[in-house]
């Protein structure tokens, strides 16, 4: 959207998510002077406010993803994984879609930069082993469909702010994630413990101006 401005610009508050200056010049105006004229560019809605680039963590050996901030601490984001003989050393490929849901568990950061988080993964998994449906000779009540997951993870970012035009910070995280049905086989069974569940994944987020 572009509103053409004659002499001062009218700057426009930015929107209220939690206190940190590279959040609010993600959703600030931005504004060219052309003569004595000021165009006066606002953020398009649509365009994702940030790109991931992760490492492990439930969703396969390399994932990628573009997102956004919403409602002040909920960062939903769209990722693709990857797991294969070549990446990961897996005998079986598989190919990850991922809506990583996060949610900031302070409204301000500790030690000025670290945001604690927390979220939940919902994972479609496409394999030539994985299915919606159980197959007719597997036993009932056994074995469930592996074709969907769910994952909860907990972890952090350590943001670093940016003077860029294009980007305003970048932020290294880790986190602990686990897959729903490791947590079922850890309450169900004796053979594995609620500590041998868990995946622990590294990445790296890109904040869009």
């Amino acid at each position: 959207m572009i509103i053409l401005e004659k002499g001062e610009a009218q700057f426009a508050s930015p929107a209220s998510y939690p206190m940190a200056p590279f959040i609010e010049r993600m959703y600030e105006s931005r504004e060219k002077v052309i003569r004595e004229d000021t165009i006066h560019v606002k953020t398009r809605w649509f365009f994702p406010t940030h790109g991931k680039v992760q490492f492990a963590g439930s969703i396969g050996f390399f994932s990628v993803g573009l997102g956004y901030r919403l409602w002040d601490l909920y960062e939903p984001t769209l990722m693709y994984g990857h797991l294969s003989e070549n990446f990961g050393g897996s005998s079986v490929s598989v190919q990850t879609i991922s809506l990583k849901n996060s949610f900031f568990l302070t409204r301000s950061p500790w030690f000025k930069h670290f945001w604690p988080k927390t979220g939940l993964l919902v994972n479609w998994g496409n394999t030539n082993t994985t299915f919606k449906k159980l197959p007719p000779h597997y036993p009932k009540e056994y074995y469930f469909q592996n074709k969907v997951h769910i994952a909860p993870f907990l972890g952090g970012e350590w943001h670093i702010p940016l003077e860029d035009k294009h980007l305003t910070g970048l932020g290294v995280y880790f986190e602990f994630s686990a897959l729903d049905a490791y947590l079922l086989e850890a309450i169900r069974t004796e053979y594995i413990t609620i500590k041998d569940v868990w995946s622990l994944g590294f990445g790296v987020s890109f904040y869009f101006q």
